[in-house]
């Protein structure tokens, strides 16, 4: 006894090294164990093993205890066929979908999710065996009781058959032989035994009980069989009702396979729904995810379920196509709890100079004033470039519409963040708004550079603290937006001619030189091209680069002539998919960044789009239009960097 024990010990420990996502690698896979069995080994709520289906050949059986009851629900299969020699078979309860069992079951356990919306049922403590599956099989043969002349639930129900009866054999109730003198055609010849259920109602006989729960079909024997169903199945859907109670399925009088006169017409079409033979099982209703949050997640949603409808040999009744589809109906409660409303078209822009009230600069002011300028450099330099990135950040948040966007706010961009609205129609005016606030960096770094009228060494100096500034842009604030001006403003022409800076910059900053060129601009390009989504990951960027989409989505020219067009462009949608499906996780990384965050008011202002305006163009000339103001500056600055040499 002790060899065979430790035989069948090692047997096991070999059996659970297999990869886990093999089903037969984990403990609480218990192989053909009959219902029974499985029911006597749960005990508390929240216990569950799985087990093969003995009443559907290949399919498997989550058996779980909640509230004082076994319950059993069998996992539902989904092949998907997306092309022809293809196929793909995913498992689910009622929403989530995995590739195999174990990752279901991790899944559930791990969320603690319910398995079924009506049972609330939780699995928490998984009911493991402790021999070898080869042993379990051995044990219980195919008819689902252990071997064995004594069993403890005695014979199992006769199966009756519609053939005619020999001679001498009695009919008592609930016999649904026929008898040679009564095999005639008419419904009324037919035995009346218990009440007679609607033919309309008898959609299908697979919903009736057509052998013992635990055994499979063509194993037992036809003596010892339930009687089969009182009517034949009149329709192609098999909905059924869970539970039904055992006299009304198997009451009734037997029909004729070829009973003609059986209905005056025909029953009405079935409703198309993924069915579930719940005779056996608790019943499972397979339903889209839970209603989504945002706009962008409502329609990635329907298109992924109205697709899934497509490829798959299974028929979802409410997502089939119609003249004028309507929406789901998980999407139509969501909206009525949110106060859906219709996007509004924002023609104005979130920017008035004309009614900012500035702490810097005075009511009338003009452009460039001198004092003004001067005080900018006290106040930069009062602050390390992590606290001034930290300053960014917050004002491109909230320019962005990333944080601190009120439910109003979000009833009428129809979506919750503004990385999302960037992607929709009704987000023109925040794109322009925001190519507006980039372009204004940019030239806020320029004139802090280029307005170095002293020494060279003075510029080297500034050079370098604005390329720690870019550093902490991107490493400590994770705001990329911000990140591309401030490098854009470095790359401008009026900055790279400057060679006696450059040159002094590499000879007394040479770690700064070092990261500009080593990893600075290399990481700016991948960002430019649209590989950058595995630097700005949600988990550590407030802020994405969404420059090029704002460009792209306001036709502007961003590639010039090259052959891979295409390819940038698709890349850059991709992103724009990317950067809206991950919106919510964009605001988490920056309040968690803004976190306990003090800001200093001045220095605030002086990242505001609206002060940047007013100083680079006066009070009056911040009205005038975008593409004016803007080339009247870039003179400027050309006047600016040629006083240098």
């Amino acid at each position: 006894m002790d060899l065979t024990s430790e035989k069948l010990r090692k047997e096991l420990e070999e059996e659970l090294k297999l990869g886990t996502e093999q089903l037969r690698s984990h403990a609480w896979y218990h192989g053909c164990l009959p219902r029974r069995e499985a029911e006597s080994q749960l005990q508390d709520d929240g216990d569950f093993l799985i087990r093969d289906s003995r009443s559907s050949q290949g399919d498997y059986v989550l058996s779980c205890s909640w509230r004082g009851q076994a319950l059993h629900f069998k996992i539902i299969r989904v092949v998907l066929r997306p092309r022809k020699g293809y196929s793909r078979t995913l498992f689910q309860f009622e929403q989530e979908q995995f590739d195999n069992v174990p990752a279901l079951v991790r899944f559930y356990v791990g969320n603690r999710k319910p398995i079924s919306d009506v049972s609330g049922a939780v699995v928490s403590h998984p009911v493991n065996r402790n021999v070898p599956l080869r042993c379990i099989k051995e044990r219980y043969s195919d008819t689902g009781q252990p071997p064995g002349p004594n069993k403890e639930d005695g014979a199992p129900l006769r199966r009756l058959s519609f053939r005619a009866a020999p001679v001498g054999e009695e009919t008592g109730e609930g016999n649904l032989i026929r008898m040679k003198d009564r095999s005639g055609s008419d419904p009324s010849s037919l035995d009346q035994v218990g009440q007679r259920p609607s033919l309309q109602s008898a959609q299908s006989d697979s919903n009736l009980l057509s052998g013992s729960p635990e055994a499979s079909p063509g194993t037992q024997d036809r003596s010892q069989l339930p009687p089969l169903s009182p009517a034949f199945r009149t329709g192609s859907d098999p909905v059924l009702r869970a539970n039904a109670p055992l006299p009304h399925l198997l009451g009734g009088p037997a029909l004729s396979g070829s009973e003609g006169r059986l209905h005056s017409k025909a029953p009405p079409k079935p409703l198309r729904a993924l069915s579930v033979l719940v005779s056996d099982y608790c019943e499972l209703v397979p339903r889209p995810p839970d209603g989504p949050r945002s706009h962008v997640e409502r329609l990635r949603l329907e298109e992924r379920w109205r697709g899934r409808a497509h490829i798959t040999e299974t028929a979802f009744g409410f997502l089939d196509t119609e003249p004028n589809p309507s929406p789901l109906p998980h999407l139509v409660e969501a909206e009525e709890e949110s106060e859906f409303e219709r996007p509004q078209m924002d023609g104005v822009s979130s920017f008035q100079p004309q009614n900012f009230h500035s702490l810097l600069l005075s009511p009338d002011n003009k452009p460039l004033e001198s004092s003004t300028l001067k005080r900018l450099k006290e106040i930069f330099a009062q602050h390390d470039c992590r606290t001034t990135a930290l300053h960014v950040l917050q004002m491109d948040c909230q320019a962005a519409k990333i944080i601190g966007v009120s439910k109003e706010q979000r009833r009428a961009m129809g979506v919750s963040s503004g990385l999302e609205l960037i992607t929709l129609p009704q987000g023109h005016q925040l794109r322009q708004d925001l190519l507006e606030r980039h372009h204004t960096i940019t030239l806020g770094i320029a004139v802090d550079i280029l307005g170095c009228t002293g020494a060279v060494d003075e510029r080297a100096a500034t050079l370098s603290k604005i390329i720690q500034l870019a550093v902490e842009l991107w490493r400590s604030a994770g705001d990329l937006f911000a990140f591309s001006a401030v490098m854009k403003a470095l790359q401008l022409p009026q900055i790279t001619r400057l060679e006696q800076t450059w040159k002094h910059l590499r000879q007394s900053y040479t770690q700064s030189a070092i990261i500009f060129e080593k990893e600075l601009k290399p990481l700016m390009g991948r960002l430019n091209r649209a590989e950058g989504n595995s630097v700005s990951s949600p988990k550590e960027t407030a802020v994405p680069h969404i420059l090029p989409l704002l460009s792209l989505m306001e036709g502007e020219e961003l590639w010039g002539d090259s052959g891979e067009t295409c390819d940038v462009l698709l890349k850059m949608l991709e992103a724009g998919r990317f950067i809206a499906t991950n919106a919510n996780a964009f605001r988490v990384s920056a309040e968690a960044k803004l976190q306990g965050f003090q800001a200093t008011p001045e220095l605030l202002e002086a990242f505001q789009t609206e002060f940047s305006l007013r100083l680079f163009w006066g009070s009056k000339g911040a009205e005038a239009g975008r593409a004016e103001r803007h080339r009247k500056f870039e003179q400027i600055l050309t006047v600016l960097s040629q006083r240098l040499d």
